[in-house]
């Protein structure tokens, strides 16, 4: 069992400022931002709905996602297609007010103005009156001209026609202010996946909400809202061709839930599907922004007490990753054993660490910029190494640099793993130069081991100088005091005793420490192939270098025109560890057109891609559906 004031010395090397490799670090100055749901915000009695905002103000959040829809105490708006209650509308408004008043404008509001779940009377939401005119045929709402229209008029009287009863009678559709952005829907066709390639319903309405409505006009976001429900770590869910060919589509909503598994942390899959330079990220840098929109504690076999250090790593995988995020979702009611997050407690429950990465996220940078639609901060910042998870519990089988553990460098993980891709992973067996390898001066082993007697030895880690109490000076130039888990923490030098209780381990030697990724003194790990690198890297004569041509995420037209992997079916370069494209500007662009040439956009005349225009009834149950804008079930 490993404890935390043994393994912070993992964080403490990469915390050495001269050491520090940049690996896949974002280094843009823009600002990313961390903001909670609140669905029902709204509905709270004033006063005590104006101590919540304070108590969010605090956490230094900047946006608060807001449902219009009834739940089991409360109508929506519309009670009949087309009737709408102004009193209802006047409450959300009154919110509105209120969060930019006490906010004093530092916090803006996302907007869902209709869920997919009322359609259907799922997750705890009420049957609302299309649910009722639909009649159990859920993709009627999608299919169905004529309802579709209907849906249109709601968000132009939410957005163009309501006179708003706190900004002198303006429409909301004005207020970039105090609004970022209106998602389309919280989860259109939730629960199914993929959509119909070429499904018109999305783009008609973001253009009906940017062109119509004039969201464009106000520079007030268009969101897409989770299509298809929760995403998973390898699918599209979340971002069909259909999110990014529309124009009228300003950011990618993304919905998660993941939990921590044996090998990963709850923050892994995040760290894996925002990999900079992937398919998702460099697909939309420059054409899209991305956002996670809900993503929430999931509890897992480990149990209730892992709650803070789960929310703790998933906030930090995706600050790391410079994608913005929403909790879901944020209560004053009692949080059992579900995800639900109370942000009227004391700082020792879940708030405690939600706070935490909210503080985090508010100086975290982004490859994407948000300054259209959110202010920057006073400065950004220059953190260069991973902080260790302060609600780590010491009685877990690992506090830090297991498998799973994120990592900015080879010392941020124990010594027979490598750090590959900001995750700490065990080396396959055909990685050259792992513990054990045979190593001479042409089979050399990784950075961090050295060679003895024709063999990659392995290594221990320096052990981290422990806080001394208050009023202590230190022995020597050697000690410095410092904090558990902070981002200051120092390690021992190389002659200071090893704190080691095996005598074995104590005749090891230390780890060696990599100069940072950009020196040019750096000999890189070994390496066969560009899948043994970091996907910011290739392997050239043997060694893994920094790419800068050909690289992760750049234009190509064919796979010898990427150092790094492939070019994938969007004309990018791509990691190597996912097939290589069969059509599209790849490899075989230009020659045999693949299966699926006519199933395009432009050839859906026939076949069962075919783009319908008469109303599909389909019946779908209401089990299996995860909720959204409200708490997992644990």
């Amino acid at each position: 069992m490993f404890f935390l004031n043994v393994l912070a010395s993992f964080l403490s090397i990469a915390s050495l400022t001269k050491y520090v490799a940049a690996d896949l670090r974002i280094t843009a100055d823009h600002h990313s931002f961390g903001g909670v749901n609140y669905p029902s915000l709204q509905f709270l009695d004033p006063s005590y709905r104006d101590e919540v905002i304070r108590a969010i103000v605090k956490t230094k959040a900047r946006v608060i996602r807001l449902f219009i829809r009834g739940d089991k105490d409360h109508l929506d708006p519309e009670s009949e297609i087309g009737v709408f209650d102004r009193t209802l509308l006047d409450q959300f408004d009154d919110c509105l007010a209120a969060i930019h008043h006490i906010s004093k404008g530092q916090i803006k509001v996302i907007i869902a103005p209709h869920d997919s779940h009322a359609l259907r009377e799922s997750n705890d939401v009420p049957c609302d009156a299309y649910c009722k005119h639909i009649d159990g045929a859920f993709l009627d709402f999608y299919s169905n001209l004529e309802i579709r229209e209907k849906y249109k008029t709601r968000l132009s009287v939410f957005f163009n026609h309501y006179p708003s009863k706190n900004f002198n009678g303006a429409p909301w559709s004005t207020l970039n202010a105090v609004i970022l952005g209106v998602d389309v829907q919280n989860e259109p066709w939730s629960g199914i996946s993929p959509i119909v390639a070429g499904e018109p319903w999305l783009c008609d309405v973001a253009t009906h909400l940017k062109e119509d409505v004039g969201l464009g006009e106000s520079g007030i976001a268009v969101i897409t809202g989770g299509i298809s429900g929760p995403q998973s770590v390898d699918g599209t869910e979340n971002f069909p061709d259909s999110a990014f060919d529309c124009p009228a589509v300003d950011v990618i909503g993304i919905h998660g839930y993941f939990s921590a598994e044996d090998e990963a942390t709850a923050g892994t899959p995040w760290a894996k599907m925002f990999l900079p330079g992937n398919t998702l990220t460099s697909r939309a840098l420059g054409k899209k922004l991305l956002l996670v929109e809900e993503w929430a504690y999931v509890r897992s076999k480990f149990g209730l007490n892992y709650k803070k250090a789960d929310i703790w790593d998933q906030g930090n995988a995706l600050n790391y990753r410079g994608i913005p995020w929403i909790y879901s979702y944020v209560t004053t009611r009692d949080e059992g054993t579900s995800a639900r997050v109370n942000v009227l407690r004391e700082s020792k429950y879940a708030i405690g660490a939600l706070a935490d990465v909210l503080n985090r996220a508010h100086t975290s940078r982004s490859n994407f910029d948000w300054g259209k639609h959110l202010p920057a901060p006073n400065a950004l910042s220059n953190t260069s190494a991973l902080t260790l998870n302060p609600f780590t519990l010491e009685q877990s089988a690992c506090t830090f640099g297991c498998v799973g553990h994120l990592c900015d460098a080879a010392d941020g993980c124990t010594p027979d793993l490598i750090c590959k891709n900001s995750i700490c992973q065990d080396p396959p067996t055909s990685q050259p130069g792992n513990i054990g390898a045979v190593c001479n001066s042409k089979q050399v082993c990784q950075e961090h081991l050295s060679c003895s007697a024709g063999t990659c030895q392995q290594c221990i880690s320096r052990p981290s100088i422990q806080p001394r109490e208050r009023g202590i000076k230190p022995k020597g130039p050697e000690e410095t005091r410092a904090v558990p888990g902070s981002i200051s923490e120092q390690c021992h030098v190389d002659t200071a005793t090893r704190f080691q209780p095996d005598d074995a381990l104590r005749s090891l030697p230390f780890c060696a420490l990599p100069p940072p990724q950009t020196s040019p003194h750096r000999r890189g790990n070994p390496c066969h192939n560009a899948a043994q690198c970091d996907a910011n890297e290739f392997c050239d004569w043997g060694f893994c270098k920094l790419c800068t041509v050909g690289c992760l995420g750049m234009t190509c037209k064919s796979n010898n025109k990427c150092k790094t992997g492939f070019c994938n079916a969007y004309g990018r370069c791509d990691y190597p560890g996912k097939p290589k494209i069969v059509s599209g500007p790849g490899a075989r662009s230009g020659g045999r057109r693949g299966p699926g040439y006519n199933v395009g956009p432009k050839r859906q005349e026939g076949g069962p891609n075919k783009v319908r225009s008469e109303a599909m009834r389909v019946n779908i149950p209401t089990e299996g559906v995860r909720a959204t804008g409200e708490a997992v079930k644990g």
